[in-house]
């Protein structure tokens, strides 16, 4: 799947890491999404065509969670897709080649899909995780995905659900102490180094005053 790792390049610095916690069809998700823009044209990938792109497949979190399949063509055409051709008229060629990039709407829905995870306390990322992050902010897909009346509280509870009857993989252990470590130094580190450097300012500033005291 290497024109999916070209799809999620420059999510962040540490894109390898983040895109070892997503699952088979959260990466055929974005893979589905990237051909969806190159076939009319764009090297930009929209989340509308990330919505598009989880709707692909069947039987998928995502699908399940959010019915998409059934109202696939309602979705195109909410989130102002064009749309597919008609049977018989081809997707014509794709070249795997071309570079593309993702949108800035892209790049929130895929951290808000890490936030989802870690909500759920799993260290891999599925494709429901994928269509929460669409929920989490304003936006075309998310537009189209109201109207259908999938909100974010919903799509949550039918995961919890869809969880019960689909047992998801299970959390490697050691990765998610590796993870957990990171996120926690990312999270503490910066104001711990600032408080820091403050208390040695200020006992820099002040032992003139207390070595006169002393004396």
């Amino acid at each position: 799947m290497q024109q999916v790792e070209q799809a999620v390049a420059g999510i962040n610095k540490n894109r390898h890491s983040i895109f070892d916690r997503y699952t088979e069809p959260s990466k055929r998700a974005i893979y589905h999404a990237r051909i969806e823009a190159l076939q009319r044209g764009d090297r930009t990938i929209t989340v509308s065509d990330l919505l598009v792109g989880l709707s692909r497949e069947e039987d998928t979190r995502a699908e399940r969670v959010g019915s998409l399949k059934d109202n696939a063509f309602y979705l195109r055409w909410l989130s102002g897709q064009p749309a597919l051709p008609m049977c018989g008229e081809g997707l014509g060629w794709i070249d795997d080649s071309i570079q593309t990039e993702l949108e800035p709407d892209v790049k929130k829905a895929l951290a808000f899909a890490v936030l989802e995870a870690d909500r759920d306390r799993e260290y891999y990322i599925d494709s429901d995780h994928l269509l929460r992050g669409i929920l989490r902010f304003p936006n075309q897909a998310d537009f189209a995905l109201l109207k259908t009346e999938l909100t974010l509280r919903t799509a949550r509870l039918r995961s919890l659900r869809d969880r019960e009857e689909f047992l998801p993989q299970e959390n490697p252990s050691l990765k998610v102490v590796q993870y957990l470590i990171r996120k926690h130094l990312a999270l503490w580190g910066p104001p711990i180094l600032s408080l820091a450097c403050y208390l040695y300012i200020l006992i820099q500033t002040m032992e003139p005053q207390l070595l006169s005291v002393a004396h």
